[in-house]
């Protein structure tokens, strides 16, 4: 499952470093290969979320101590990416896009989209979906929704059914109206476009710990896939969702050794640094070399190797000592809650 995550992470440096920075900036002169395949990196990365996140919280059976463990990993080195990236976008070809005091704002809340405004980098775009996500999962397990879980999942499948298609529908002669605003505020925060890859997630951890009927769960998952091929315009190839959703699988029953390769294990473990810091800097550099006359395909490769370096130096030296640092203290607050607890109630 791991190097699930490693791969997701390849997939979008590969498609962020060709396709997206040939469309948006261009090389010099021709790459000579393009990787356009991000968007099946991110329905990956859900789909695993969605088994993963889910597997978390019901095994700890605290959301606070699941809220907390997903805040600790993610906030510190994200907060410190976000002001650096205060610097890196004073460099061409980014100072050409520029920053306001309110979009800055917005994106330290991790939810600029929520309030109108776009994301510094670019790719956090799925961090902000992540962070829904999981107040999502534990809305829906505070509800009972986990438990009733065709229910809650299932009430969230049919409004990403009839809504999203709708708004979208409307969007051209509604746009700037105040409801078609708070409407979409609404479907972002309920991650109506993207329920359906948690769902698929969710009901293979069921599958995988043998809650509920079999036949039941794989309908689940059919009906999740036919809702989110339903509502995405066809972005997403559908023999690509049955292909991932096979991986996923094979790897949570621990049937891909092949997967088990150390490199790709490594790069798991910086798959978080590498995800955040990749691509405004690999542009900046990739803009840099291209402009001093070296080939495409030299520029390509040191930006690979950079963001690769960076992300291992950024998870050794700053990420992971923070984050341990942090999960000390909040155990610590955590047992000495529990140890109140306990003399209050005797």
């Amino acid at each position: 499952m791991d190097s699930l995550r490693a791969l997701a992470a390849i997939n979008l440096l590969l498609f962020h470093f060709t396709h997206v920075y040939s469309v948006k900036f261009g090389y010099t002169s021709p790459l000579g290969f393009e990787w356009p395949y991000g968007a099946y990196g991110v329905e990956m990365f859900f789909i695993l979320s969605g088994f993963v996140n889910s597997m978390s919280l019901m095994r700890r059976g605290k959301p606070v101590d699941f809220v907390a463990a997903r805040l600790i990993r993610i906030l510190p080195i994200f907060l410190m990416v976000i002001v650096a990236n205060l610097w890196i976008m004073s460099f061409a070809p980014l100072n050409e896009i520029g920053i306001t005091t309110a979009q800055f704002a917005a994106n330290l809340t991790l939810l600029p989209r929520i309030f109108g405004h776009e994301c510094v980098d670019p790719v956090m775009w799925t961090l902000q979906v992540e962070m829904m996500f999981y107040f999502t999962l534990v809305a829906l397990y505070r509800s009972g929704g986990l438990r009733r879980y065709f229910i809650g999942w299932g009430s969230l499948l049919v409004l990403s059914y009839f809504v999203c298609p709708t708004l979208d529908a409307v969007e051209s002669t509604a746009t700037g109206t105040w409801w078609f605003s708070l409407a979409t505020a609404a479907r972002r925060l309920m991650l109506l476009d993207f329920v359906p890859l948690f769902a698929m997630g969710f009901l293979l951890y069921m599958i995988k710990t043998k809650t509920g009927r079999m036949w039941q769960n794989l309908a689940g998952i059919v009906v999740a896939a036919f809702v989110f091929h339903s509502i995405d315009h066809g972005k997403h190839n559908p023999a690509a969702t049955a292909l991932i959703l096979g991986l996923v699988t094979a790897c949570a029953y621990g049937k891909m050794p092949l997967l088990r390769f150390r490199p790709l294990l490594f790069v798991s473990t910086i798959s978080y640094a590498l995800y955040l810091c990749h691509n405004n800097l690999g542009c900046v550099l990739i803009h840099r070399l291209d402009h001093s006359g070296y080939p495409p395909v030299v520029c390509f490769g040191l930006a690979v190797v950079f963001a690769f370096c960076l992300a291992t130096l950024v998870t050794t030296r700053v990420e992971g000592p923070i984050t341990n640092w942090l999960r000390t203290r909040w155990e610590r607050y955590r047992s000495g809650e529990e140890a109140t607890a306990t003399v209050a109630a005797e």
